[in-house]
């Protein structure tokens, strides 16, 4: 059967009347000449005119099919085939429209995006089925989905669900959504099964390894696959933001803000001059340019001053271009004031190198580039009594051998009150007293001192390593996989057992390799209490001079106060869960959305540590976090959602490897939308309009040639 995808242009074979019309105009008559010199030419009279009438005639022939061959190869014709044979207008059929939501269907060709195309397209094919044929219309994302909507004979539904689908801000599976897609044509008893995708054909979505065991499944269950490509055939170019990396130098009243910004040139042209800026707090601060290689990255560094104490947010754009999402990425800058530490040094010495204090002073506050929010306060156990408490947010004390009663109880209170504690041993350190003075502070009451090989004879025994315990609690999980895998490297020659009752509330973090308790941590009404069971300087152990105890440390005081604002946090990423410790007095926290939208969270308890996990982060921007509608010095005022990028390299899959992969099965592959509606129709199908163009070429030399004899 053929048909025509532009049927209108038919019309244009009425243009053959204009040959006819010249050719009746410009009709000549063979002259006869009466002399009687030349009766042999009056004799062949009738055979020039004979002639000449026949040349006539093939030109004009020859042009009406001129005309007629370009009017029907511009109505671009095409045969129909039917699988089996069978006619697909009367017999049932079931229909599965997989629309490709990815956000790279955001991409605007001329003034529609492909989601848009790709939804009048849907739209089509649904108009195009008979009361015979079922359909569900299902977006890649809804892959994800338990439970799936089923076939529907009503069209006005179809259509229905189909305006409700929206593009995602996601890099969707596309091969998921074909199995998905069997599932629910093997519901179906319909001796026709067809699969329709609509999609812009890039690479990201398409899990060639999936083929390997789903094209059979996809072969034995569908009769024909109808894939629409919707950026017709066309290279697609974009340029995105990938990654916005930030640090911050506090000095004085303000904060020195450092964004590192890199931007990727997925095209295969340069991009010159590129501006790039940087907004904060709804203004531009900044600005630059940006040369980069087709297919390459370019990152460069951004400075800028903000005031300390106060919540920022703000994000880098670039200029808009066809695929404008990822045009922008976004960050928070939630300064706070310092968080104070007051050191307890038990054995203060001449060498600051020897100083119990020393080395957890520098990891807390390494100066230079890496200025911190955290303030320590060195002091020995003889100036403890001049110092208020109250002023300080954790106490660490440093081998201390005694403390005054009073100090003690005030200590007590201090942690019941909201504060933390933090004691680390060392040869000062008598069980007995600790036991009987720290009792109500303790996480574990200390045993006996035990001591490893160092290298001398002191004993046989090889010395002690570090282990994780608890890898996912708030203080270990900033860890990085190198810091983890650092932590073994730890040796520790002499350590102190724990009785293996605890004494309240307590959570063991890290743990010897012998599987006695290093680092114990302990809920004391609003506070914290943590025991080391070794020391915190070099004495026992060289844990301070590994890579993983400044980072150890700093969150653990942040963990400690209930204080995690100070730096720029790692940015979420769309629809991933965004969590964070919750200090123990917060009961609700509100967190509103880009689009204003609110939603109310209660902290769930893990790890006997409260947190925060919020999982509606369904669009890329900024989100606030209040309690009671103000913001908490304990919580950062914003933390940002952006694009994984993945999706913005919109390079194509090839043609060919999708039928290579799809062996086997009925499949056809167009460019065109306007194709999407006649494809219900035909199982497959055979274009001939390039035919015709040529014949057409071909009668226009014989025509040429004719018209000069």
């Amino acid at each position: 059967m053929i048909s025509f995808f532009n049927p209108l242009l038919l019309f244009g074979i009425l243009g053959i009347s204009i040959p006819i019309i010249i050719h009746l105009i410009n009709k000549k008559k063979a002259f006869s000449y009466k002399f009687a010199a030349i009766d042999f030419i009056f004799q062949t009279n009738k055979r020039i005119s004979v002639k000449f009438k026949l040349r006539q005639l093939i030109l004009l022939i020859l042009r009406a099919s001129l005309i007629a061959f370009l009017a029907i190869a511009f109505a671009r014709p095409f045969l129909k085939t039917f699988s089996s044979g069978i006619s697909g207008e009367n017999v049932p059929t079931s229909n599965v429209i997989i629309l490709d939501d990815s956000y790279s269907m955001q991409y605007t060709n001329n003034r529609d995006s492909f989601f848009k195309s790709a939804k009048a397209a849907a739209k089509e094919i649904i108009n195009n089925l008979t009361k015979n044929d079922e359909a569900v219309v299902i977006s890649c994302s809804s892959s994800r989905l338990q439970a799936l909507p089923g076939l529907d004979y009503d069209k006005n539904n179809l259509l229905n669900s189909l305006d409700k689908l929206l593009p995602t801000y996601l890099s969707v599976p596309i091969t998921s959504t074909l199995d998905k897609s069997i599932e629910i044509l093997n519901t179906s008893k319909a001796p026709i099964k067809r699969v329709y995708l609509l999609t812009d054909m890039t690479k990201n979505g398409w899990n060639t390894d999936w083929f390997k065991t789903g094209n059979e499944r996809l072969r034995n269950c569908v009769s024909s696959v109808h894939i629409i490509d919707l950026s017709e055939d066309k290279i697609l170019k974009n340029i995105a933001i990938t990654n916005v990396g930030s640090s911050i130098v506090t000095s004085g009243t303000n904060v020195e803000c450092r964004v590192n910004v890199t931007v990727s040139n997925f095209s295969s042209t340069k991009a010159k001059e590129l501006m790039v800026q940087v907004f904060i707090d709804q203004k531009k601060i900044a600005q630059g340019f940006f040369n980069i290689e087709s297919n390459a990255s370019e990152t460069k560094e951004f400075c800028f001053n903000v005031e300390k104490g106060i919540n920022h947010a703000g994000w880098i754009e670039i200029l808009k271009d066809n695929l404008g999402v990822d045009n922008k990425r976004y960050f928070a800058i939630n300064t706070s004031q310092k968080l104070d530490v007051l050191l307890i040094d038990g054995d203060p010495k001449t060498n600051i190198y020897e100083s119990e204090t020393f080395y957890i002073e520098k990891a807390l506050n390494p100066g230079l580039e890496h200025a911190s929010s955290i303030k320590p306060t060195i002091i020995s156990v003889h100036e403890f009594n001049n110092f208020e408490l109250a002023s300080f947010d954790i106490i660490f004390l440093c081998n201390v051998e005694t403390l005054p009663f009073e100090k003690i109880h005030e200590l007590e209170k201090f942690v019941k009150g909201g504060g933390s504690v933090v004691f680390s041993v060392g040869n000062k350190v008598d069980a007995n007293y600790y036991n009987n003075s720290f009792g109500t502070l303790l996480p574990n009451r200390l045993y006996t001192i035990k001591t490893f090989s160092s290298g001398s004879l002191i004993s046989e025994e090889q010395p002690l390593h570090l282990k994780l315990v608890e890898r996912m609690h708030p203080i270990l999980n900033i860890l990085s996989e190198t810091d983890v895998s650092t932590l073994s490297s730890a040796k520790f020659y002499r350590i102190f057992y724990v009785d293996p009752t605890p004494l309240g509330d307590c959570k063991t973090l890290l743990s010897f390799s012998d599987d006695t308790p290093a680092v114990i941590i302990r809920q004391i009404e609003g506070g914290k209490s943590v025991l080391f069971t070794s020391s915190i300087d070099r004495d026992w152990t060289d844990m301070p001079v590994k890579s993983f105890f400044l980072p150890l440390m700093q969150q653990l005081c942040k963990h400690l106060a209930g204080n995690v604002s100070e730096e720029i946090l790692n940015e979420a990423m769309v629809d991933n869960t965004w969590q964070i410790s919750c200090p123990n007095n917060i009961n609700n926290v509100e967190i509103t959305n880009p689009e204003g939208v609110k939603t109310v969270l209660q902290p769930q308890l893990n790890y006997n540590e409260k947190s925060l996990s919020y999982v509606e982060t369904h669009i890329p921007g900024i989100y606030t976090i209040t309690v009671d509608g103000k913001p908490l010095p304990q919580f950062p005022e914003y933390f940002a959602v952006n694009l994984n990028t993945i999706e913005s390299n919109l390079s194509k899959i090839d043609k060919k490897e999708i039928a290579a992969l799809m062996g086997g099965i009925n499949l056809t592959i167009t460019s065109d939308i306007n194709e999407s509606g006649e494809v219900l129709l035909g199982e497959a199908k055979k274009t001939m309009w390039g035919t015709i163009l040529l014949l057409t070429f071909c009668i226009l030399i014989v025509e040429a040639f004719i018209s000069r004899k």
